[in-house]
């Protein structure tokens, strides 16, 4: 093993880092966080008969196997519509990791893509699409290339604000709650909501299992990983930070510039013009994304035994026999779910009314709520009715991001921005209702 460097020769660390003299003060360095304490204190064992979406060994020789593979495959040509998915290796690229870790860079992705494209390497010949130029799985993939380097842009723009709490846009401190931040509630109470979310034990059924697959695999997809940052940011009101300084730890795709500038865009503090008013309903999306249930019963394997989907998505509205049954009864994260959200699916589409938060004991349902039409990554309030419009938005982590309606498009002068500032004012009030129907959270 190479010797330690001279210390004139590694780069000056801002205050509170500090540089480890020796080899032995590196190691202790980088152990210590493990040491201090368990990060898991209480971790599920792995759900059985449940396989990876993310199983790839690394190195540059299998980044470049797997880039050849998702072209070859039709993979690439089919990520458009499949990006979105919950289970199995192949709904995306999974070259995030890769990216992240230098083995393959985002040149080279374009290149074999392009290569693919104008049929100038015949080893993707039998691939459908071959030589008829960019189709929407590879403009989609190039698209979001694009937003990585943007994230980087950000990075070098905006340098420390993207570790602050305020974000980018120095946006208001105060809403966020922390074990040093408890506001009404008390500081163990806090750290119990952040123990239960990082152990995957929130009760709600999509973010506990990706919480969980985080925990046991380090990937978890780019559509559960909107929801999760959302659930933490602006349904607990937790400290944004926490939830990107876990993804930081568990990620085996971590990219710093991707997960703190997209858990900011998520947070409402970064980039997204519609910040705070841009909220996923966990329990919509998995009726979207997982209509049977059955990535959460992957997962989170005591709700196997289960076969409605709002029961497999909310455990507590399960009957007292059915969790006597399943052995649940008595269970915090059934009995005491950290949020709660009354969803029905009715004839014209789906009305979501909030719920109270950890309420334990008794049916803390709300009625009504507002309409929400389309899908997408916005999950937008206060939009009824149809989406309208086309653009890339929603974005998320890694190397897959949403794609969501935008707002449409006006006819005559000035006619789309008046129709989108329309739109920006009823979801403003949407927004406000939500916030008073908000029960703080409890244990």
């Amino acid at each position: 093993m190479p010797g330690y460097p001279p210390l004139a020769e590694i780069t000056p660390q801002f205050k509170p880092f500090a540089i480890p003299d020796t080899f032995q003060a590196l190691l202790d360095a980088l152990v210590k966080p493990l040491n201090a304490q368990d990060l898991i204190p209480e971790q599920l064992p792995y759900p059985a008969g449940t396989k990876s979406a993310h199983p790839f060994p690394g190195g540059e020789a299998e980044a470049l196997k797997r880039l050849d593979y998702i072209i070859s495959s039709n993979a690439a040509s089919n990520y458009h519509s499949t990006r979105n998915g919950l289970l199995g290796e192949d709904f995306s690229t999974k070259l995030s990791a890769y990216l992240a870790l230098g083995s393959i860079t985002a040149r080279q992705i374009h290149a074999a893509l392009v290569s693919f494209e104008d049929g100038t390497d015949t080893k993707f010949e039998s691939a459908v699409g071959y030589g008829r130029g960019e189709n929407e799985g590879t403009k989609a993939i190039r698209f979001e290339l694009l937003w990585r380097d943007y994230m980087h842009l950000c990075n070098r723009k905006f340098g420390p604000k993207l570790f602050s709490l305020g974000g980018f846009k120095s946006d208001d401190e105060q809403r966020w709650t922390s074990p040093s931040n408890a506001g009404e509630q008390s500081p163990s109470d806090v750290r119990s909501i952040i123990e239960r979310f990082t152990n995957g034990t929130t009760g709600m059924g999509l973010i506990d299992a990706s919480l969980r697959e985080l925990i046991h695999t380090g990937y978890t997809s780019n559509r559960a990983r909107q929801n999760v940052a959302s659930f933490l940011a602006k349904h607990l009101h937790i400290d944004w930070r926490i939830g990107a300084e876990w993804y930081e730890c568990m990620l085996v795709d971590y990219d710093l510039s991707s997960n703190w500038g997209n858990w900011q865009y998520l947070a409402g503090v970064g980039n997204d013009p519609r910040g705070p008013t841009r909220i996923f309903n966990p329990v919509k999306q998995a009726f979207d994304y997982d209509p049977q249930g059955d990535y959460v019963k992957a997962w989170v394997p005591e709700l196997r035994g289960l076969t409605e989907p709002s029961e497999i998505f909310q455990a507590w509205t399960m009957s007292d026999a059915k969790k006597s049954e399943l052995g649940l009864k008595g269970k915090d994260w059934v009995e005491k779910p950290l949020l709660k959200i009354d969803f029905t699916v009715g004839r014209k589409g789906r009305n979501l009314g909030r719920g109270g938060r950890g309420g334990g004991g008794g049916d803390n349902r709300r009625g009504g709520g507002e309409s929400r039409g389309g899908r997408g990554g916005s999950d937008s309030m206060g939009r009824g009715g149809p989406p309208r419009g086309g653009g890339y938005g929603g974005r998320g982590y890694g190397n897959t991001r949403g794609h969501v309606r935008g707002y449409g498009r006006g006819r005559g002068d000035g006619g789309g921005r008046e129709f989108r500032m329309g739109m920006m004012d009823r979801e403003a009030g949407a927004y406000a209702q939500y916030v008073v129907a908000q029960w703080a959270p409890t244990n």
